[in-house]
């Protein structure tokens, strides 16, 4: 009986542990989907109504992909450091008094200071 409630206790953590993104500090993101699959994962903010696509694509020319959680959080992914140096200067130059920029090896969050230095935390990245 014992084995038997292990075994079912160890299979139902094994399903659940397959669900959803695993948060690694200072990860690389192959896409502004997994950037956002890590950001609901991390649960700094509770149901943040994410866009379940990029709402933003300009990977073929500039060379970044954005999608929105909730009305004041931006998830932008970078296929290179170039486009991600431009985009953070620009966002730091007219960031609002109270947002913050989250900056990770090839990714971006924007939004509530709150909120990005509670994300820091579980995600890791440098404030700016």
């Amino acid at each position: 009986m014992k084995i038997k409630v292990l075994a079912t206790a160890l299979g139902g953590a094994a399903l659940l542990s397959g669900c959803g993104a695993t948060v690694q500090k200072d990860a690389s993101y192959k896409d502004v989907m997994a950037l956002r699959d890590a950001y609901v994962a991390a649960a700094v903010v509770k149901d943040p109504k994410c866009e379940d696509k990029p709402t933003q694509d300009a990977k073929a020319d500039q060379g970044w992909q954005a999608t929105t959680c909730g009305a004041n959080t931006v998830l932008v992914t970078f296929d290179n450091s170039a486009a991600l140096e431009k985009m953070v200067a620009q966002d730091v130059k007219f960031k609002e008094a109270r947002d913050a920029i989250l900056v990770g090896p090839n990714w971006e969050v924007r939004g509530p200071e709150f909120e990005v230095k509670d994300l820091q935390a579980k995600l890791g990245g440098q404030l700016k």
